[in-house]
């Protein structure tokens, strides 16, 4: 019977199937907002609840990662790269509204940490040296097995967040223009990158686990096998990064993007 209601569960909170998981996140973040409405005026508990939003999803999101009966690699890599869209453009807007209303300052530091890295490096080598020894830490934590989504989770909430906090930032004081820093982060090149390089870190420490907790039994690849491909998708996903890196720096200092 608990087999069974876990298979039900599994079913709509499965990485591989984000036909069921972007509605779930999206109804959850849309409840957390609407929750989170109740602390405006509490200021104390409202700093606190932010943190909410990101754990939440985050467990949610590592849930549905090792939820899955079957493993698919490329279903993995497909659910998790729509899922992180979906909170870049829509699913994120809701705990950005709340940060930029309560969390000002913090939306503003992000801000002012963005603007310091564009005009503190000067080449695409420094300024993509930067980037790479800044993401390469979250890339690296992706990879451990149960920790690695829940932190990748976090990142990317916390991310597409601070996007729509600085927009809406931006939409208080007036600018007609608000809107178009999520845009142009959802089509820029290296978003893309950037992100298939943490899913692919992530994978490597999928087969990780598997090589740890299956290796050995008759439905399971060897563990040698299995532990070859585990670091062959950490070493790709490292390599990516650092590509992903130099072409955010040549976009900024080329084009200003």
């Amino acid at each position: 019977m608990e087999e069974r209601e876990k298979s039900d569960i599994s079913r709509f909170i499965n990485i591989e199937k984000p036909y069921f998981l972007v509605p779930i996140f999206t109804v959850i973040s849309f409840i957390l907002f609407w929750l989170g409405i109740l602390f405006f005026s509490y200021s104390r508990i409202a700093e606190i609840y932010w943190y909410a939003f990101s754990v939440i999803l985050a467990l949610i999101f590592t849930y549905s990662v090792y939820s899955s009966e079957s493993f698919r690699s490329i279903r993995v890599y497909a659910g998790s790269i729509i899922l992180f869209y979906s909170l870049l453009i829509f699913i994120g807007t809701m705990p950005g509204y709340y940060m930029a209303k309560l969390l000002p300052a913090v939306v503003n530091q992000a801000g002012q940490t963005i603007t310091a890295i564009r005009t503190s490096y000067t080449t695409v080598f420094s300024m993509s040296i930067a980037i790479f020894l800044n993401n390469a830490k979250i890339d690296i934590v992706s990879f451990i097995p149960f920790i690695g989504p829940f932190v990748l989770g976090i990142a990317i909430i916390n991310t597409s967040s601070v996007v729509w906090g600085l927009s809406f930032s931006e939409l208080f004081s007036n600018n007609p223009y608000w809107f178009l820093g999520p845009f142009a982060v959802v089509i820029a090149p290296d978003t893309f990158t950037e992100f298939s390089s943490y899913i692919l870190s992530m994978i490597g420490g999928l087969y990780l686990f598997r090589a740890l907790a299956f290796s050995g039994t008759e439905s399971s690849e060897p563990k040698e096998k299995l532990l070859v491909k585990a670091f062959l998708y950490l070493a790709a996903s490292l390599a990516l990064l650092y590509a992903s890196a130099v072409l955010e720096a040549f976009l900024i200092i080329r084009f200003g993007l």
